[in-house]
Protein backbone atom coordinates (compact mmCIF):
# COMPACT_ATOMS: atom_id res chain seq x y z
CA UNK A 1 0.00 0.00 0.00
CA UNK A 2 2.82 2.44 1.11
CA UNK A 3 4.44 1.69 -2.33
CA UNK A 4 1.57 2.51 -4.25
CA UNK A 5 1.17 5.50 -2.82
CA UNK A 6 5.13 6.73 -3.18
CA UNK A 7 4.84 5.72 -6.78
CA UNK A 8 1.31 7.96 -7.31
CA UNK A 9 3.70 10.51 -5.35
CA UNK A 10 6.30 10.27 -7.56
CA UNK A 11 3.96 10.61 -10.50
CA UNK A 12 2.51 13.49 -9.23
CA UNK A 13 5.80 15.19 -8.70
CA UNK A 14 7.41 14.31 -12.09
CA UNK A 15 3.43 16.05 -13.61
CA UNK A 16 4.27 19.20 -11.78
CA UNK A 17 7.56 19.45 -12.93
CA UNK A 18 6.43 18.84 -16.55
CA UNK A 19 3.59 21.55 -16.08
CA UNK A 20 6.25 23.82 -14.76
CA UNK A 21 9.28 23.40 -17.45
CA UNK A 22 6.40 23.93 -20.31
CA UNK A 23 4.69 26.70 -19.11
CA UNK A 24 5.88 30.14 -19.94
CA UNK A 25 4.64 32.02 -16.73
CA UNK A 26 5.11 30.81 -13.14
CA UNK A 27 2.17 28.96 -11.91
CA UNK A 28 -0.43 29.16 -9.33
CA UNK A 29 -0.61 26.06 -6.67
CA UNK A 30 -4.28 26.20 -7.67
CA UNK A 31 -3.70 25.60 -11.15
CA UNK A 32 -1.06 22.76 -9.99
CA UNK A 33 -4.02 21.26 -8.49
CA UNK A 34 -6.07 20.85 -11.47
CA UNK A 35 -3.74 19.87 -13.66
CA UNK A 36 -3.40 16.79 -10.94
CA UNK A 37 -7.33 16.63 -10.36
CA UNK A 38 -8.16 18.78 -7.70
CA UNK A 39 -5.70 18.00 -4.84
CA UNK A 40 -5.04 19.38 -2.11
CA UNK A 41 -2.95 22.92 -2.11
CA UNK A 42 -1.14 21.19 0.79
CA UNK A 43 -0.41 18.37 -1.16
CA UNK A 44 1.08 20.64 -3.63
CA UNK A 45 3.27 22.51 -1.50
CA UNK A 46 4.42 19.29 -0.31
CA UNK A 47 5.49 18.43 -3.44
CA UNK A 48 6.83 21.63 -4.43
CA UNK A 49 9.18 21.78 -1.49
CA UNK A 50 10.77 18.20 -3.03
CA UNK A 51 11.05 19.25 -6.12
CA UNK A 52 12.90 22.65 -5.28
CA UNK A 53 15.52 20.52 -2.32
CA UNK A 54 15.95 18.74 -5.84
CA UNK A 55 16.84 21.11 -7.91
CA UNK A 56 18.80 23.20 -5.47
CA UNK A 57 21.89 20.70 -5.68
CA UNK A 58 24.32 22.12 -7.96
CA UNK A 59 24.37 19.10 -10.21
CA UNK A 60 21.23 20.91 -11.51
CA UNK A 61 21.03 24.52 -13.69
CA UNK A 62 17.83 25.26 -13.06
CA UNK A 63 16.19 26.14 -10.15
CA UNK A 64 12.77 26.31 -8.62
CA UNK A 65 11.46 29.57 -7.66
CA UNK A 66 8.85 29.61 -5.42
CA UNK A 67 7.01 33.59 -4.58
CA UNK A 68 3.74 35.03 -3.44
CA UNK A 69 2.33 31.32 -3.78
CA UNK A 70 3.39 30.78 -7.61
CA UNK A 71 6.19 28.57 -8.51
CA UNK A 72 7.92 28.45 -12.11
CA UNK A 73 11.55 26.74 -13.01
CA UNK A 74 14.77 29.56 -13.91
CA UNK A 75 18.04 28.59 -15.15
CA UNK A 76 20.34 29.23 -12.10
CA UNK A 77 22.50 32.53 -12.33
CA UNK A 78 25.67 31.22 -12.67
CA UNK A 79 24.89 29.95 -16.01
CA UNK A 80 22.78 32.33 -17.47
CA UNK A 81 25.45 34.57 -19.43
CA UNK A 82 26.09 30.92 -21.34
CA UNK A 83 22.88 30.35 -22.44
CA UNK A 84 20.91 33.39 -22.40
CA UNK A 85 21.27 33.48 -26.43
CA UNK A 86 19.13 30.07 -26.39
CA UNK A 87 16.16 32.17 -24.57
CA UNK A 88 13.17 33.33 -26.28
CA UNK A 89 12.69 36.93 -27.31
CA UNK A 90 16.48 37.18 -28.73
CA UNK A 91 14.84 38.55 -31.69
CA UNK A 92 13.77 41.91 -29.88
CA UNK A 93 15.18 45.16 -31.26
CA UNK A 94 17.74 46.75 -28.95
CA UNK A 95 16.13 50.15 -29.41
CA UNK A 96 13.01 48.52 -27.65
CA UNK A 97 15.54 46.42 -25.25
CA UNK A 98 16.36 50.30 -24.53
CA UNK A 99 13.19 51.48 -23.71
CA UNK A 100 12.69 47.61 -21.44
CA UNK A 101 15.66 49.33 -19.52
CA UNK A 102 14.19 53.01 -19.34
CA UNK A 103 11.10 51.57 -17.77
CA UNK A 104 12.70 49.17 -15.37
CA UNK A 105 14.71 51.10 -13.93
CA UNK A 106 12.04 53.92 -13.27
CA UNK A 107 9.28 50.94 -12.29
CA UNK A 108 6.39 52.26 -12.53
CA UNK A 109 6.96 54.93 -15.41
CA UNK A 110 4.23 56.77 -17.30
CA UNK A 111 4.56 56.75 -20.76
CA UNK A 112 4.59 60.20 -21.30
CA UNK A 113 8.20 60.19 -18.88
CA UNK A 114 8.88 57.27 -21.67
CA UNK A 115 8.84 59.15 -24.22
CA UNK A 116 10.37 62.02 -22.67
CA UNK A 117 13.81 59.45 -22.35
CA UNK A 118 13.59 57.84 -25.48
CA UNK A 119 11.32 59.66 -28.39
CA UNK A 120 7.72 59.32 -29.86
CA UNK A 121 8.68 56.23 -31.29
CA UNK A 122 8.32 55.23 -27.62
CA UNK A 123 5.03 54.36 -28.65
CA UNK A 124 5.67 51.77 -30.77
CA UNK A 125 8.10 50.21 -28.37
CA UNK A 126 5.11 49.55 -25.87
CA UNK A 127 2.98 48.30 -27.89
CA UNK A 128 5.92 46.04 -28.63
CA UNK A 129 6.72 45.11 -24.62
CA UNK A 130 2.77 44.96 -24.34
CA UNK A 131 2.14 41.93 -27.15
CA UNK A 132 5.41 40.40 -25.19
CA UNK A 133 4.04 40.51 -21.98
CA UNK A 134 7.38 41.86 -20.68
CA UNK A 135 5.42 44.71 -19.69
CA UNK A 136 2.01 45.68 -18.44
CA UNK A 137 0.02 49.63 -18.46
CA UNK A 138 -2.89 50.69 -16.94
CA UNK A 139 -4.44 53.95 -17.22
CA UNK A 140 -3.29 57.12 -15.38
CA UNK A 141 -4.71 60.44 -16.01
CA UNK A 142 -4.09 60.99 -19.79
CA UNK A 143 -1.53 58.27 -20.20
CA UNK A 144 -0.45 54.99 -19.27
CA UNK A 145 1.28 53.53 -15.96
CA UNK A 146 3.93 50.72 -17.35
CA UNK A 147 5.10 48.06 -15.03
CA UNK A 148 7.54 45.22 -15.97
CA UNK A 149 5.60 41.94 -15.09
CA UNK A 150 6.52 38.64 -13.82
CA UNK A 151 7.55 37.48 -17.66
CA UNK A 152 10.61 40.05 -17.32
CA UNK A 153 12.07 38.92 -14.26
CA UNK A 154 11.88 35.11 -15.18
CA UNK A 155 13.22 35.98 -18.49
CA UNK A 156 16.17 38.13 -17.99
CA UNK A 157 16.52 35.89 -14.74
CA UNK A 158 15.59 38.40 -11.59
CA UNK A 159 14.02 37.81 -8.49
CA UNK A 160 12.77 41.77 -8.14
CA UNK A 161 13.14 45.12 -10.13
CA UNK A 162 15.32 46.49 -7.25
CA UNK A 163 17.34 43.58 -8.44
CA UNK A 164 17.88 45.16 -11.61
CA UNK A 165 18.62 48.71 -10.47
CA UNK A 166 21.38 47.04 -8.42
CA UNK A 167 22.92 45.44 -11.15
CA UNK A 168 23.31 48.88 -13.62
CA UNK A 169 24.30 50.83 -10.76
CA UNK A 170 27.33 52.16 -12.10
CA UNK A 171 25.27 53.43 -15.40
CA UNK A 172 25.06 57.20 -15.40
CA UNK A 173 21.78 57.70 -14.51
CA UNK A 174 20.86 60.53 -17.31
CA UNK A 175 21.12 57.39 -19.43
CA UNK A 176 18.15 55.76 -17.25
CA UNK A 177 16.17 57.75 -15.24
CA UNK A 178 13.52 60.73 -16.14
CA UNK A 179 13.08 63.78 -13.60
CA UNK A 180 9.22 64.72 -14.71
CA UNK A 181 8.91 68.52 -15.22
CA UNK A 182 5.28 70.67 -13.58
CA UNK A 183 5.34 72.32 -16.81
CA UNK A 184 5.36 69.49 -19.15
CA UNK A 185 2.69 69.10 -21.95
CA UNK A 186 0.23 66.22 -21.05
CA UNK A 187 0.21 63.25 -22.85
CA UNK A 188 -2.74 63.22 -25.53
CA UNK A 189 -5.69 60.87 -24.59
CA UNK A 190 -5.61 59.16 -27.60
CA UNK A 191 -3.59 56.83 -29.24
CA UNK A 192 -0.94 58.61 -30.76
CA UNK A 193 1.16 55.71 -31.61
CA UNK A 194 0.86 56.35 -35.57
CA UNK A 195 0.25 60.02 -35.48
CA UNK A 196 3.27 60.57 -33.87
CA UNK A 197 5.47 59.76 -36.71
CA UNK A 198 3.89 62.34 -38.74
CA UNK A 199 4.83 65.52 -39.24
CA UNK A 200 8.01 68.14 -38.36
CA UNK A 201 7.92 67.69 -34.48
CA UNK A 202 7.61 63.49 -34.81
CA UNK A 203 11.00 63.59 -37.67
CA UNK A 204 12.74 65.87 -35.02
CA UNK A 205 11.99 63.37 -32.51
CA UNK A 206 12.90 60.55 -34.34
CA UNK A 207 16.25 62.06 -35.38
CA UNK A 208 17.34 62.91 -31.51
CA UNK A 209 16.53 59.08 -30.38
CA UNK A 210 18.55 57.66 -33.27
CA UNK A 211 20.90 60.22 -31.81
CA UNK A 212 20.92 58.97 -28.57
CA UNK A 213 20.64 55.62 -29.62
CA UNK A 214 24.48 56.20 -31.60
CA UNK A 215 25.83 57.85 -28.84
CA UNK A 216 24.81 55.97 -25.62
CA UNK A 217 24.98 52.56 -24.83
CA UNK A 218 21.80 51.95 -22.65
CA UNK A 219 21.71 48.50 -20.65
CA UNK A 220 20.71 45.78 -22.22
CA UNK A 221 18.34 43.82 -19.29
CA UNK A 222 19.79 40.45 -20.79
CA UNK A 223 23.25 41.56 -20.09
CA UNK A 224 22.57 43.27 -16.78
CA UNK A 225 19.82 40.92 -15.44
CA UNK A 226 22.17 38.44 -13.72
CA UNK A 227 25.55 40.81 -13.62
Amino acid sequence: MAENRTTTETEDRALIEAALFLSTQPLTRRALAKILGDAQVAYIDRLLAELKREYDAPTRGLELQLEEGRAGFRVKTVFIDRVSHLAPQQDIPRPILRSLAVIAYNHPMTQSDLVKVRGNKAYSHVQELLARNLIRAEESGRTLLLHVTREFLRHFGLSSVEEFRFHVAGIPEAELEITPTADAEPEPSEDVGENAENGTEAEAESDRETEYEDEHEAPDPKEVGDG
